[in-house]
């Protein structure tokens, strides 16, 4: 009897707990029930207006959405910095909506919401939308070294160029009727290597922007002595024997000197006995000019043993009391005898001269460079000429460069009783030049052991009407030519008894003359207008 009593019970107690544990089923599963009845009734499930199409112009921007039955009506948002400031607000009761009178070249976020009866959706976010800029008058800045930039423009009156790095403002530039006369202004005091905004105002209305970043600042070796900020009447006078004696005691191990772009130095001679660089510094006016009314020779003592002669960004130009022969100037004239490692020209331009470096005597170089270089209006005495039997250039190098109007020859040897080692001539570009029978290069009995190279050259017409010329002389074994190209108006000298072209450089005829090759031959524009020799030959400057 007593296990009857305690089995009723047990089942008892059972049937107890199994109840409890349905109740509190039937009370979760209401519970649950009861939210997702409220998830499903929220309005931004019901009418959570999604954007599905956005245009922008000038200044106004356009938006697009479903429209919803329960919505009322539909608020939206404008910002510049994701929302922490409202730029513009509207409500509308369409499924459209214009923002106008909006800034120009400017993103902004845009939001909008639902809102009906005692409801409203949470925000749809739309992607970051810009409008388009103002069909501005500014030129595209080109014009810009580390610390300067010229700005220009065209049809346009301004009154100020604000100047913006990052948003952040770093300068405005008052502008008056001058600078709109001139259309130009040069803003100053920039950082090197930065990127810049320039954004055009009048009577405080927007009108347009360019951008620009500026150059790296030029790092020089060892010491250096900055000339650029003398007055011009100064600078003019300073280039003397004094100076370059000065320079000599103070960094016998050499120096660069930085000329003021754009700013002229008379050079009436100077004997150099020290490593010496003379570069033009950065500047918006183009290159140093030096006025030669002498030359660069050696000490007379015929003792110098110099590492390194170098000339970058510099224009060396006639002087007004040296017209005649060109001034019967070079810029190296050695009568005196000496050893120079390296004589370097990058970036120069050399013009009206009688020749460009001359050696009379029994001084010798290791390198000569010609890079990127301009060489126009040069008498008899050409652009290398080893002028004495003693006189040597082991290695000659020319390239990117541009020879016009030479009387002379492009490099001569053929009196000097010592034997150069390797000629290089690469993407030069040659017009009225040499005149007539004349050779471009002289190297007679000279074997060239490491070799002679003319490379991707254009050779013009030369200078002078139905004259005829001729190339390459010399007896090296060891000559390579390719890629190399002439006008039709350049004529090889022909033997006259064999008829046959003397010394003349191996180079494929355009079959046109210079007025079909080159843009403004007359005027020293040697721009290519055949398109075959563009990127393949002659001085890329033109290409």
């Amino acid at each position: 009897m007593k296990n009857k009593t305690e089995y009723i019970r047990f089942f008892s107690s059972q049937l107890f707990v199994q109840k409890v544990i349905f109740v509190m089923i039937v009370l979760l599963a209401g519970f649950y029930g009861c939210n997702e009845d409220d998830e499903l009734g929220t309005a931004d499930r019901l009418f959570r207006p999604i954007i599905k199409n956005v245009t922008a112009g000038g200044t106004w921007i356009r938006a697009e959405w479903d429209k919803y039955r329960n919505a009322d009506y539909f608020q939206l948002e404008l910002s510049v910095d994701s929302f922490e400031t409202i730029t513009v607000e509207a409500e509308t009761d369409t499924n459209y909506y214009k923002f106008e009178n909006l800034d120009y070249d400017t993103g902004y976020y845009l939001r909008i919401k639902a809102v009906g009866q005692n409801i409203e959706s949470e925000y749809f976010v739309y992607e970051k939308i810009s409008t388009s800029d103002y069909p501005t008058q500014l030129e595209p800045i080109t014009k810009v070294i580390d610390t300067k930039a010229m700005v220009s423009w065209k049809d346009a009156v301004y009154d100020s160029l604000v100047v913006v790095h990052n948003d952040t403002l770093i300068s405005t530039v008052f502008l008056g009727d001058t600078d709109n006369e001139n259309k130009m202004v040069i803003i100053e005091k920039l950082k090197p290597e930065t990127s810049y905004v320039v954004k055009a105002y009048f009577q405080g209305e927007y009108m347009g922007k360019q951008s620009f970043s500026t150059m790296a600042s030029p790092i020089y070796e060892g010491a250096v002595v900055d000339l650029r900020d003398y007055d011009e009447e100064t600078a003019y006078t300073i280039l003397k024997q004094s100076f370059f004696d000065q320079m000599a005691t103070q960094y016998p191990e050499g120096v660069t000197i930085v000329l003021d772009g754009g700013t002229e130095y008379k050079l009436t001679g100077a004997r150099l006995y020290s490593p010496i660089s003379l570069t033009g510094g950065l500047s918006l006016e183009g290159n140093a000019i030096i006025r030669v009314s002498g030359n660069f020779d050696f000490t007379t003592d015929g003792t110098a043993n110099v590492s390194k002669f170098s000339f970058s960004n510099i224009t060396f130009t006639d002087h007004p009391d040296k017209l005649r022969d060109y001034g019967s100037t070079y810029v190296f004239n050695f009568g005196s005898a000496g050893h120079v490692d390296s004589i370097l020209f990058e970036n120069c331009e050399i013009r009206y001269k009688r020749g460009v470096l001359r050696i009379k005597t029994a001084a010798t170089i290791g390198l000569v460079s010609i890079n990127n270089c301009i060489i126009d209006s040069i008498g008899g005495y050409g652009v290398i000429n080893l002028d004495n039997g003693g006189a040597g250039a082991e290695e000659i190098i020319i390239s990117n460069s541009t020879i016009s109007h030479l009387d002379g020859y492009i490099v001569r040897a053929s009196k000097t009783n010592l034997q150069p080692k390797s000629l290089t001539v690469e993407y030069v570009t040659t017009c009225f030049a040499p005149v007539g029978g004349r050779y471009f290069f002289d190297l007679d009995k000279k074997t060239f052991e490491d070799g002679i190279k003319i490379n991707n050259c254009l050779f013009g017409k030369a200078w002078g009407d139905d004259v005829t010329v001729r190339g390459l002389r010399s007896a090296s074994t060891n000559v390579t030519l390719s890629q190399n190209y002439k006008t039709s108006d350049l004529v090889w000298e022909v033997n006259a008894e064999t008829l046959s072209e003397m010394y003349p450089i191996e180079a494929s005829d355009l079959g046109e003359d210079i007025y079909s090759v080159f843009k403004d031959p007359d005027n020293s524009d040697y721009t290519l207008i055949n398109n075959s020799v563009k990127n393949r030959a002659g001085d890329p400057r033109w290409w």
